[in-house]
């Protein structure tokens, strides 16, 4: 395990625990073991309010928990869902975009993001992707470069980019610093960066509190609107704007997945679902996700 020292938004090191952490054993001393079901020492930085994990898997063992996974990010049977997801996070930067040359997604998962910015008109996507069995779904889009490597191990020429996309990877990072510091270099000026993460202070998280779902092994912060803009425009960015974003899922979904209902009654409300045929049905709502929309300044 190793200590996360310092804030990333303001650099301050001093922080208080907010939930104890409920790992009981190195996961990397188990054949076996689900990063979802528990999650580190959770701290609040008293100077900016960041919350933040610490101590933290060392890096072989955050490594791991991405190699040996054999699924990806998406449900099975939400994939279109997820789609129509993808396409309204792009269309929060879309109108900022000026350059539509090469582009890159961090994280960019099955590439649903890679096939809006093509039919955009972008010539050149770039996806990176260390999850094996998200790639080679990802590998169906035309023309598409994708790479296996953390966006940390890649060396691009200077302003190569006039779009990124970090979707639900910033909180995953162990320091957004040297990534922002990298991305501002690789994008190109006026180049545009959108970003996706949870919202600690959503409503969802209010309510649950320490079982907040994304409360988790994968992720090391926890943002609100105002931490997320910070962090951005302490490290060069120009915000262009930080908003609450909306996820579509169905309602069989979020029967089975809703958190902090008691399993009898997620239960109960599958069959219901499954009996009336509404299943299926695509829902759109606010899950307590922001998105921020920043710039490298001309």
């Amino acid at each position: 395990m190793r200590d996360i020292p310092s804030c990333p938004t303001c650099g301050k090191e001093h922080c208080e625990v907010v939930y104890n952490s409920t790992l009981q054993q190195n996961p990397s001393s188990m054949a076996s073991f689900n990063p979802y079901s528990a999650h580190y020492q959770i701290n609040r930085c008293t100077h900016c309010g960041l919350l933040r994990a610490s101590p933290i898997l060392d890096e072989e063992g955050v490594v791991k928990l991405y190699r040996d996974s054999s699924e990806t990010n998406i449900a099975p049977g939400e994939e279109t869902n997820v789609q129509r997801t993808m396409r309204r996070y792009y269309r929060l930067a879309q109108p900022f975009l000026d350059g539509r040359h090469r582009m890159l997604d961090v994280g960019c998962d099955r590439g649903f993001i890679l096939e809006e910015a093509a039919k955009d008109g972008f010539k050149e996507v770039h996806g990176l992707e260390p999850n094996p069995a998200a790639r080679q779904l990802a590998a169906h889009i035309k023309d598409a470069v994708l790479s296996d490597q953390f966006y940390e191990q890649t060396s691009y020429p200077s302003s190569s980019f006039d779009f990124m996309v970090m979707i639900h990877v910033l909180d995953h990072l162990v320091d957004p610093r040297v990534v922002l510091a990298k991305a501002l270099c690789d994008l190109k000026p006026g180049g545009v960066m959108m970003a996706v993460v949870h919202n600690v202070e959503s409503l969802l998280g209010r309510i649950l509190g320490g079982r907040f779902p994304p409360f988790n092994l994968y992720h090391f912060y926890y943002f609100s609107k105002r931490t997320l803009g910070a962090l951005f425009a302490n490290h060069g960015f120009e915000v262009l704007k930080v908003v609450s974003t909306s996820n579509c899922y169905s309602l069989d979904f979020f029967a089975s997945r809703a958190p902090g209902v008691p399993q009898v009654v997620r239960r109960m409300a599958a069959g219901v679902l499954k009996t009336s045929g509404l299943g299926r049905v695509p829902l759109t709502i606010p899950l307590g996700n922001i998105g921020i929309v920043a710039r490298r300044p001309l």
